[in-house]
Formats: structure tokens, C-alpha cells, sequence
């Protein structure tokens, strides 16, 4: 486990890092994904600025000068079972979370918000840049 508390500077510097560095990330997203969407772990929000599957810049509390696509939006309990190395049902995926929250109404889910013609467009870049959160919470595991 991480000694870094989730959504500090230091775990999301550690975060870009981790997503800028994964192999995988550079199939997936190299020259494809460069949209801007932003994390909201509970009252702290935090732009990702990517471009070519590379996070370029983390902008926390973003205002209205910045501009996203897309979000995900969840409780400090929702991602902090999301990033476990090993979550539970229906928080160990985005899709599955959203799923919860949306079409089921129940507490305790991530939740997308936002263009859905650009999430699902950009789908996959954008799942595993949500997983890779896990990888960087857990020094690799997962």
C-alpha cells in the first residue's frame, strides 16, 4: 500500500507519472486520446490535461477558464475502494460504477458526467487511465 493519501500533490504527481510511463497507456492512447476530463474525489476536483494518451498537466481546482469533455464524480469512500489493489464488485471498474450510480440510483458509486460521445469514444484510453490510479496507489500492484 502507498504511504501517499490518495488525491494529495504528491500521489497525483505520482499518478501522471505512473500514466505517462505504462506501456500499455502508449498503444492504447499514443496519438488518439487528448481530452481534457477531470477527477472529483469529493469535494476536490482535478483537470487532467492529456494529450497523446500523456497526462501534460494536472490542474486542481479547476475554474471556468479551463476546459474538459468529460468527469468522474464519486464520494472519497467510492475511490478509495476504487484504487484498492484488489476493489469491490461494481467499484472495480468504471463502467460497472457508473452503471450503480446512474440506472440502479444507489450511493456509493462513481459517476460520469459529462460529453458521452467523447467517453465512449475514447473508452478504453480513458479505462485505463482510470486503472492505472490503482497501479499508482499501490506502488505497481494490480
Amino acid at each position: 500500500m502507498n504511504d501517499t493519501e490518495l488525491g494529495t500533490h504528491e500521489w497525483w504527481e505520482s499518478y501522471k507519472e505512473t500514466v505517462n510511463n505504462d506501456p500499455e497507456m502508449k498503444v492504447r492512447g499514443h496519438d488518439k486520446f487528448s481530452e481534457n476530463f477531470y477527477v472529483e474525489i469529493g469535494d476536490e476536483r482535478v483537470l487532467l490535461e492529456v494529450d497523446g494518451g500523456e497526462i501534460t498537466q494536472l490542474v486542481p481546482n479547476p475554474t471556468m477558464n479551463q476546459q474538459w469533455s468529460f468527469g468522474v464524480e464519486g464520494d472519497r469512500e467510492a475511490w478509495e475502494e476504487f484504487v484498492q489493489e484488489t476493489p469491490p464488485a461494481f467499484n472495480h471498474e468504471i463502467i460497472a460504477s457508473h452503471y450503480r450510480s446512474a440506472v440502479r440510483n444507489e450511493d456509493g458509486h462513481l459517476q460520469l458526467t459529462g460529453n458521452n460521445k467523447k467517453i465512449f469514444q475514447n473508452l478504453r484510453a480513458f479505462q485505463r487511465t482510470l486503472d492505472l490510479m490503482r497501479v499508482a496507489h499501490n506502488d505497481g500492484g494490480s
